[in-house]
């Protein structure tokens, strides 16, 4: 399995260079949702564990990335029947800096994270929306 994430992590790297966010977004996407009627309820922890760490070898393009994490623990929770939604949001840090940070959402709240992200979601994957750039002010307060 974690051969596997590894390519996806590749493949994410490649396309996201070659193309807009939501088509390399796509690419990775697993094509259809494997319905399972009971999965262990320790697996997305484990699928998390696993793509945490690929990421952390810290080589190349397997560097921790919330972004990527995100999107590939999204392809491998689908095929095993739990659909979620990434989030990508941004927030104002010190004078001048903005962060940014990139979540899973499962029937509307937070999946896997250790805190609830305190951002402004900019954009969800895969969303119904068509998808507009705007500007946006953020403000600290």
């Amino acid at each position: 399995m974690l051969l596997g994430m590894a390519w996806w992590v590749t493949v994410l790297s490649a396309a996201a260079r070659l193309w807009p966010l939501p088509r390399a977004l796509s690419i990775v996407s697993a094509r259809k949702h494997l319905k399972t009627c009971d999965h262990d309820p320790n697996l997305p922890r484990g699928l998390a564990r696993s793509i945490d760490t690929v990421l952390s070898t810290n080589i190349f393009h397997f560097k921790p990335s919330c972004w990527k994490r995100a999107a590939v623990l999204r392809r491998y929770l689908s095929r095993n029947g739990i659909a979620t939604k990434i989030q990508f949001g941004v927030r104002n840090e010190a004078v001048g800096k903005v962060d940014g940070h990139a979540w899973l959402e499962l029937d509307g709240k937070p999946f896997l994270e250790t805190a609830p992200p305190e951002y402004i979601v900019t954009y969800t994957y895969p969303s119904d929306k068509p998808y507009r750039v705007q500007a946006a002010i953020l403000s600290s307060e």
